[in-house]
């Protein structure tokens, strides 16, 4: 049986999270300090989406943004602004040792994302300066949400048309069917063996209780705290009695994006 890692390390030619500190997805780099007292730690914790910790900038360049681009590997004028934490493409204003998470946009050419760069930049557009930046390896493996097959079961009747790991703290059931003629199934997950009981996921409403009867909702469950970080190889669901009624198996080595909520 195949394993999902939730969280850890990339394998990516010299990118990883530094030792000792939580897993925050995968680590790029430090951006370099070349004007206006730029610094932080630049973590990718999807395709679209990074995480800077301890951003530090001054803020008294006139027109200075989160820049990115890829017509050459050093910064340019040629590229595109990443919106700042609240989604704003407004100049930068100044910063402290913050923890930033940012999307990059949807542009003229679509979803922009670190397939796309060669770099990410403190730039400021006015006068063609790079204030400090990071490069983004080639190799960078991104975390990405894990998708299994769909549950299914005609006796008792149970369906989802897939199975989401969404990020180390999130599963999301997407078309999720039960009739309740098993009235002791709970969600459960885990590492082994598949036909094992694993752990317990409460429902959707953070709730023990056997599950009752669905038609076709997507519904979200949280992964509870005392199995985070471990392989999870199956989700499914069981009863007491009656045993695994269906389950899903993931990738291996599965590098999962860390919950936004988790950061510090």
């Amino acid at each position: 049986v195949s394993a999902c890692v939730v969280g850890g390390a990339s394998t990516s030619k010299g990118v990883g999270n530094p030792q000792g500190e939580p897993y925050m997805g995968v680590y790029i780099g430090k951006l370099s300090t070349l004007e206006h007292l730029v610094t932080g730690h630049v973590y990718a914790i999807d395709n679209t989406t990074i995480y800077i910790k301890g951003f530090t900038y001054d803020g008294e360049a006139p027109d200075a943004f989160f820049f990115a681009g890829n017509r050459t590997p050093e910064p340019t004028s040629r590229g595109f602004i990443i919106p700042d934490e609240r989604n704003r493409k407004e100049v930068l204003g100044p910063y402290r040792n913050r923890n930033l998470v940012l999307n990059f946009p949807i542009t003229k050419k679509g979803q922009r994302s670190l397939n796309d760069v060669q770099w990410v930049s403190v730039w400021c557009r006015r006068f063609a300066i790079d204030f400090g930046h990071v490069k983004i390896p080639g190799d960078l493996v991104k975390p990405a949400p894990q998708i299994g097959e769909g549950l299914l079961s005609d006796k008792p009747r149970l369906r989802s048309s897939a199975v989401i790991i969404a990020d180390t703290n999130t599963i999301q059931l997407n078309d999720f069917t039960f009739d309740a003629t098993v009235p002791d199934a709970i969600f459960v997950m885990g590492s082994g063996d598949a036909q094992a009981s694993g752990s317990q996921v409460p429902d959707e409403k953070g709730t023990e209780e056997p599950l009752s009867k669905y038609n076709q909702r997507s519904i979200k469950l949280t992964i509870p705290r005392e199995v985070r970080g471990e392989p999870i190889q199956y989700f499914g669901v069981w009863s007491p009695t009656k045993g695994m009624l269906a389950s899903v198996t993931f990738e291996p080595n599965a590098l999962l994006p860390p919950a936004i909520s988790s950061l510090p």
